[in-house]
């Protein structure tokens, strides 16, 4: 790990970089930061601000919400439980909380520690992670099992 990072925050990222698995997802154009980012109105269209323009796969803007929902607005598994419809889409999670995490480092500066309760969110949620890939991987395990096909 770099010697700018801080020390307090080096065994999360390092945990997260452990479960990047390759992908194989076109990417596009998406909103990369949709979280708190779209105006709702009772009588109108919900309206989309401060585009932040990103070229990666179209469930990592799905992501990024999920992330956000887990790590600051108290959404529970069963978010991930309904977004996770597969492993590709596991991996666009966990790129997600690499971002916010490492987001969160650089706005703190180099040689600041990051708050405990920003490090205890990303670790539950790393947690959660962990349980969904271990539930993904059994059931492709028995998928192939039956089928001779994942």
């Amino acid at each position: 790990m770099s010697q700018s990072l801080p020390t307090n925050a080096e065994a999360q990222l390092s945990g997260l970089l452990g479960l990047r698995r390759p992908v194989e997802t076109p990417e596009q154009l998406i909103h990369g930061d949709l979280t708190g980012n779209v105006l709702f109105h009772p009588n109108q269209s919900p309206t989309v601000i401060d585009f932040s323009p990103y070229w990666r796969p179209a469930d990592y803007a799905d992501a990024i919400v999920v992330a956000d929902g887990l790590l600051y607005h108290g959404a529970g598994s069963e978010l991930v439980d309904t977004f996770l419809t597969g492993y590709q889409r596991l991996q666009m999670l966990v790129r997600a909380l690499i971002f916010r995490l490492v987001t969160l480092i650089v706005w703190k500066g180099p040689d600041q520690e990051v708050p405990e309760d920003e490090l205890t969110r990303f670790a539950r949620v790393t947690h959660l992670v962990k349980m969904f890939e271990r539930r993904i991987l059994t059931e492709n395990a028995s998928a192939i099992q039956e089928t001779g096909r994942p």
